[in-house]
């Protein structure tokens, strides 16, 4: 027989709840279940964004081909569109 599930319920103000929902989006998860991984002691973690996975293909390939300025390259792109984006170099 399947537990039956409790609700609990708090307030939050819209500016609290928006913060909450970036997070949980940003952990490819529901509002539920990021509260309740980190109520439970968890740090659900973000996802990386694909252009993240694109990069690594590109290291990858150029590390195989042992070309060290494309890896090098290509560092500076990861760190430019996935590290700090937005920020001044």
């Amino acid at each position: 027989m399947k537990e039956q599930l409790k609700s609990i319920f708090t307030r939050v103000t819209p500016a609290e709840k928006e913060h909450i929902s970036r997070k949980a989006a940003r952990c490819g998860i529901s509002i539920s279940e990021y509260i309740r991984q980190r109520c439970l002691g968890y740090e659900p973690r973000a996802i990386p964004p694909d252009a993240f996975y694109e990069l690594c293909d590109k290291l990858d390939a150029a590390r195989t081909a042992d070309n060290s300025a494309a890896v090098l390259e290509v560092l500076d792109a990861l760190r430019e569109t996935v590290i700090s984006p937005g920020r001044d170099g």
